[in-house]
């Protein structure tokens, strides 16, 4: 087996893969023996079909078979060992690839390919301006409010009010309002806020210890996070489709008192800040309040940042080829005369992930298994699991080991995990183009920047 490359431009060439009779006769006739032991034909045992009819019947296509995963075995491994990088995926060469599985021994494949153009980023010199959100005073008092809950005090009142936390057991109802039969039955607890329609919150409210409600869990929850908060026995793929009625018995309530506005507050809100009067509070809660725009602010930034990047780096692309590897991506989606009369946005997009990727390995952003767990735990679980003050050990205990298991099941969705990573890393990229470029700050409030997020859309 060969693989030879021939450069026909400066970021195209032809990849040719020589495959002789003797590269693939080993693995061919392991394959037939394989097939004729567990033949299975009229007129003959079991094992005993002979050679040639098993040749007959199945040489061809395993021959194929076979030859095909070779030449594509050798190609990828020929790229590592030649350190060859390419843009998109290889081409197959029709014109000069000819090939008879009937009759032919030996095979010879061609393949055009691209090859990535070598360039250099220079940040240093990106000029750029990122906007930093000023929240309303409204926007404020709010927020506030919301550390105050967050450090507040459990109690235990006689009924329920629509902020509290209610602890009871979750039991699957069958048509007639029954106990299903090996359904849903666990203990749990369940937000009141956190209940989508007001009208199942509406039963919550009043009841006390040992009160039964009824009501549809779909509609209660439409979510699949919120589904495996409350039910957690069961993954989140299976409760994705849950939706029958269900009862919940109460077995206690538990509610926070708000905390008062002093220095112990301060100290538990921002531990290790010297803050200690009100006004010292509400400004740092100000710029706390801001960094919860970052998302929207960093993308803003991200997008006008990465087109003074494209703009300033010198980069070529073998326009033909990728016009026609996107047209081959599309899977008939689109004709070659599409792609050419829309290629400027492809091509802007092409650019701008090889840069993205040189900004990876240059400035060694990664993010790994643990910061997604990490980010799970620390935004989605514990919000379900709230911090009680002067909770024992074993209480700790057990609060962090339902939120370890929850994380690990969260894992487990690609889909969830996939969305994640992209957030974490453009975080990180975002931190990255901010450190190594000119970037000037300057403070707008929301209306104003909702202006620029629409100026940028139109532009």
């Amino acid at each position: 087996m060969k693989v030879t490359k021939e450069n026909t431009g400066n970021l195209t060439a032809v990849l040719r893969i020589d495959i002789s009779q003797d590269d693939y006769t080993p693995k061919l006739d392991e394959q037939l023996k394989s097939y004729r032991r567990k033949a299975n034909m009229p007129g003959f045992r079991p094992g005993q079909v002979p050679m040639g009819m098993i040749k007959k019947m199945y040489e061809v296509p395993l021959r194929a078979e076979i030859i095909e995963k070779l030449m594509s075995d050798s190609m990828y491994e020929y790229f590592e060992a030649e350190k060859v990088r390419i843009l998109g995926y290889p081409l197959a060469n029709d014109e000069k690839t000819k090939v008879d599985w009937n009759n032919q021994k030996d095979f010879t494949f061609y393949f055009d390919i691209a090859l990535e153009p070598e360039f250099d980023i220079n940040l240093e010199n990106i000029e750029e301006t990122y906007y930093n959100i000023e929240p309303s005073e409204e926007m404020l008092d709010n927020f506030v409010k919301d550390i105050q809950r967050r450090f507040g005090q459990f109690s235990s009142p006689e009924s329920i009010e629509e902020g509290d936390l209610v602890y009871g057991e979750i039991i699957e109802l069958d048509e007639e309002g029954n106990e299903k039969e090996g359904g849903i039955k666990e203990k749990t607890s369940i937000f009141v806020e956190k209940i989508a329609q007001k009208t199942i919150q509406k039963k919550f409210i009043g009841k006390e210890n040992d009160a039964e409600i009824t009501f549809n869990f779909g509609k209660a929850f439409p979510k699949e996070n919120d589904k495996a908060m409350v039910i957690r026995s069961k993954e989140k793929e299976d409760l994705k489709d849950f939706s029958s009625d269900v009862k919940f018995i109460v077995s206690s309530i538990s509610r926070i008192v708000p905390h008062e506005l002093n220095e112990e507050l301060f100290a538990k809100a921002y531990k290790g800040e010297e803050i200690k009067t009100p006004e010292e509070f509400q400004q740092r809660a100000k710029e706390d309040l801001s960094q919860t725009y970052s998302r929207e602010t960093n993308t803003y930034f991200t997008n006008e940042v990465t087109k003074k990047i494209i703009k300033a780096t010198a980069l070529e692309l073998p326009d033909e080829f990728m016009q026609r590897w996107i047209a081959a991506n599309s899977e008939g989606k689109l004709s070659q005369e599409e792609v050419k009369n829309n290629y400027e946005q492809y091509q802007e997009s092409l650019k701008w992930q090889l840069i993205e990727n040189k900004i990876t390995e240059k400035y060694a952003i990664q993010v790994t298994k643990e910061e997604i767990k990490q980010y799970l735990i620390d935004n989605v679980i514990k919000n379900y699991f709230p911090t009680i003050e002067d909770q024992d050990p074993a209480q700790e205990k057990e609060r962090m080991e339902s939120i370890e298991g929850i994380a690990e099941n969260m894992l487990k969705n690609q889909e969830q995990t996939k969305q994640v990573y992209e957030y974490l890393f453009d975080q990180k990229l975002t931190s990255t183009l901010l450190e190594n470029t000119k970037t000037t700050k300057k403070s707008v409030s929301v209306e104003e920047f909702t202006e620029l997020i629409q100026n940028q859309a139109k532009n």
